[in-house]
This record gives structure tokens, C-alpha cells and sequence, in this order.
């Protein structure tokens, strides 16, 4: 993946559940969040760890730049 990849995440109030999309498939979190910032924290180091998400200008997971929805 490169440094045009588009993650968005996808946080559910009620539950404080977290889906990830990232290249056209979706990705339940396996935890649950108390917050959209706590899901966005996860989600980025999921997209890094997991998914190998990288690119030029991203140095740790942190730098990944996650779209809320």
C-alpha cells in the first residue's frame, strides 16, 4: 500500500465499536472505544501494524491520516 491509500473510519456511538476501511474492504476493530479519538488511535495502528500501511511522508502509525465518518 502507499501513501495514497484512503482510511476511513466508521464509529458507532452506541456500541463504541470501530470498522476501518482502507482499499475497498472493511475491518471490525476487535476492541471497543470510549471515544471516536480512542477508536482513530487504534485504527491507525491497526492500518500500520496489520495492514502494512505506509508511505513516503509517514514516519509511525501516528502520522497516518485517518478520515472520521
Amino acid at each position: 500500500m502507499n501513501e495514497q491509500s484512503h482510511i476511513q473510519l466508521h464509529f458507532d456511538v452506541l456500541s463504541c465499536r470501530a470498522m476501518l476501511s482502507c482499499e475497498g474492504k472493511d475491518y471490525v476493530l476487535p476492541d471497543t472505544y470510549p471515544t471516536k479519538e480512542a477508536a482513530a488511535a487504534a485504527a491507525k495502528t491497526f492500518a500500520w501494524e496489520r495492514l502494512g500501511v505506509r508511505g513516503g511522508r509517514v514516519a509511525k502509525p501516528s502520522d497516518l491520516p485517518v478520515f472520521q465518518r
